[in-house]
């Protein structure tokens, strides 16, 4: 809560940028299983300075939540995720995309492999 409220802190205008900057907060805690200020975080204050320096060390798959699953399509649809998210909470606001842009993303980075797996099922039935 307290990355949201830190956003609306820096500018006291609110429009669509904030609110995705807090859809990319929304984003980062279901792919992280993490909360936006986690004790696990330690010097970085937030979900997103703690993702950051992850991707800095080259390691962000150590950041994904391995209860969603830990095979290589899921890893590669959660990191996909993680992009979108990294660009909704870029640190200025014009650099953020806008909701429509969002969900132009999310749509493409759907997975497509739930629908094989539907077909193959249906031939194997």
């Amino acid at each position: 809560m307290l990355s949201y409220l830190a956003e609306y802190g820096y500018s006291l205008k609110v429009d669509e940028k904030i609110d995705i900057y807090s859809f990319g907060i929304v984003l980062l805690e279901l792919i992280t299983g993490k909360r936006p200020i986690d004790s696990e975080f330690e010097e970085s204050i937030d979900i997103v300075g703690w993702i950051r320096r992850k991707i800095d060390k080259n390691s962000p798959e150590e950041a994904l939540d391995p209860s969603v699953g830990n095979c290589k399509h899921v890893q590669e649809d959660m990191l996909l995720v993680l992009r979108i998210a990294l660009l909704c909470t870029a640190k200025l606001p014009k650099d953020r995309p806008s909701m429509r842009d969002v969900i132009m993303m999310l749509g493409e980075a759907k997975p497509r492999r739930k629908s094989v797996r539907n077909k193959e099922m249906h031939i194997t039935s």
